[in-house]
């Protein structure tokens, strides 16, 4: 249930509409207030700031009032659209959820259409009034104006940043980072023992949907699996594609399948695209796509690929210092109840050195980047991810002598491979040695 609750919640986050539309309902809500409210003015100076014109003016000035804020919207729209297109085409399309996502752009967009919305209302209540004047809704319907006006100059220039590759490349970074604190447990959390192989084989379950593994709903099955007195072993994890009939895991013993099938198949949630609530490879490949897109053909520009490549690093130093993410999963009376595949760190940097290096084939700065990033993380390695990381050094290298044809360049790549190797398992205190950048 919960991770369904987490799909929701992500789907509602990343959305344009859900955040102005509590405000287009607070700004209803606001105006039914205003109007309800009478003030009598009179000729006290202390209520300056109060609107002072007639009821019959007030439908007039409201009516500009809407009119101004509807170009306004728009603008910002339009505005909004055209830096979207400009992020999908520079920056790679998946990162497009991350610029909806973005609490500032969902709160000047609503601003604006809350302030249509309130003018409209309180306009619709304006005409026909001859005696009593709305003064504190009109009021505060041109509060909103100013607000919104000065709302638009900073949602600029916030949009402005956003495109900026490296500001794309960090608030990508930060969830990535916020992604492995919530997925990877501590260093020192203990591992429940996982079961023989054999324990692991028994008869099989398949879904009836195809699509990408978004989350799977862990609590479910230990629980259905605790009632059924079954072990489930899953073949899949967030992230991967199924398609329908693909066997997704066994049950043993055999006999318990059939009752467990409805519940596996409940928990395995399916859809038309990844997300990162279970999947943090996913998150790892939004960087690599722009560090891809960057080394493209039609864009050049190695300076973002390498931006990318050293924000992968910081997060794979943060991954480092995360215990292994939990395969086994026992009930309340401690019986292992589920096994499952997770995401390794040598998978992990797998995601996030194999495709940058394949397309960095012939380019010095990125190949020597990338061997002085590994080499700072190979400081502050332990023995198991110390394996995961000499693999990429060495591939790195290969690259560097296929493709390289300086023989200075590759001098400085070698160099940097060897000042590599040199490091220490977990002796981080020494000075990173970063390499020349050609």
């Amino acid at each position: 249930m919960i991770p369904r609750l987490l799909a929701f919640w992500d789907r509602i986050r990343s959305s344009l509409w859900a955040l102005p539309l509590l405000m287009v309902g607070a700004a209803s809500l606001l105006a039914y207030a205003a109007l309800n409210i009478q003030l009598d003015i009179g000729g006290d100076s202390a209520t300056w700031y109060l609107y002072s014109g007639s009821a019959k003016q007030a439908p007039q000035f409201l009516s500009n009032l809407v009119s101004a804020m509807i170009t306004m919207a728009t603008l910002a729209i339009s505005i909004t659209m055209v830096v979207l297109t400009l992020a999908a085409q520079q920056l790679g399309p998946r990162l497009i959820r991350s610029f909806m996502a973005d609490k500032r752009t969902q709160v000047a967009l609503g601003l604006f259409i809350a302030t249509v919305v309130y003018l409209l209302l309180v306009l619709r209540r304006t005409y026909g009034l001859e005696d009593s004047t709305p003064n504190l809704a009109v009021t505060v319907g041109t509060a909103l104006v100013l607000i919104s006006v000065g709302t638009l100059l900073f949602f600029v220039h916030h949009l402005a940043q956003s495109i900026i590759a490296d500001n794309v490349i960090d608030r990508v970074g930060e969830q990535l980072d916020e992604n492995i604190a919530r997925l990877l447990p501590d260093e020192d959390t203990v591992q429940p023992a996982a079961p023989a192989d054999t324990a692991m084989r028994g008869a099989p379950v398949s879904l009836t949907a195809g699509g990408y593994v978004q989350a799977i709903d862990i609590d479910a099955i230990v629980d259905a699996a605790a009632e059924a007195e079954a072990f489930v072993a899953l073949d899949i994890r967030a992230g991967q594609h199924t398609v329908p009939g693909c066997v997704v895991s066994h049950v043993s013993p055999a006999a318990a399948a059939e009752r467990l099938t409805a519940a596996i198949r409940a928990a395995v949630l399916v859809g038309h695209e990844r997300t990162a609530i279970q999947d943090l490879e996913f998150s790892v490949h939004q960087l690599v796509e722009v560090a891809l897109r960057a080394l493209s053909p039609g864009i050049n520009d190695p300076f973002t690929a390498i931006a990318a490549l050293d924000r992968l690093t910081l997060s794979l130093a943060c991954v480092m210092k995360r215990g292994e993410a939990l395969r086994v999963f026992q009930d309340a009376d401690k019986r292992t109840r589920l096994v499952m595949p997770v995401s390794s760190f040598e998978g992990i940097t797998d995601a996030a050195f194999n495709q940058i290096r394949q397309r960095s084939s012939g380019m010095p700065a990125l190949l020597i980047r990338m061997a002085a990033n590994i080499g700072q993380l190979l400081e502050q390695a332990d023995a198991a991810q110390r394996v995961a990381l000499e693999k990429h050094l060495t591939l790195v290298l290969r690259a560097g002598r296929r493709s390289i044809d300086d023989e200075a360049d590759l001098n400085d790549l070698e160099q940097c491979a060897r000042v590599a190797n040199g490091a220490k398992p977990r002796a981080g205190t020494s000075e990173a040695h970063p390499g020349p950048e050609r």
